[in-house]
């Protein structure tokens, strides 16, 4: 398993990031990625998180191609680097589930 936890800081505390989590999880389930959760730092609204699953690198390859021609996710993707300030992205491994 091959986990991507999402790290965005944004420019100001707009619930329209709330909004783009159900869509950015509806993309994902359609390119059979696991969205684990999201949300917003209690102590700081303009940080948010998003953790998603992916079956192995070859899978996280795969999907990264098809994000990158899937239009909805193109459109999602420009508007919140629009209001975003920065972005971290963390890899985990795991060779088990739970």
């Amino acid at each position: 398993m091959l986990y991507k936890l999402y790290k965005a800081k944004n420019k100001s505390t707009d619930p329209v990031y709330e909004d783009s989590f159900d869509e950015f999880s509806k993309i994902y389930k359609k390119y059979d990625v696991q969205v684990l959760g999201g949300g917003t730092n209690v102590d700081d609204k303009s940080e948010m998180y998003l953790m998603t699953v992916y079956k192995d690198q070859a899978h996280y390859e795969e999907t990264v191609k098809k994000l990158r021609t899937d239009p909805k996710y193109i459109e999602l993707t420009k508007k919140l680097e629009e209001r975003r300030e920065s972005i971290e992205v963390i890899t985990l491994e795991s060779s088990y589930e739970m």
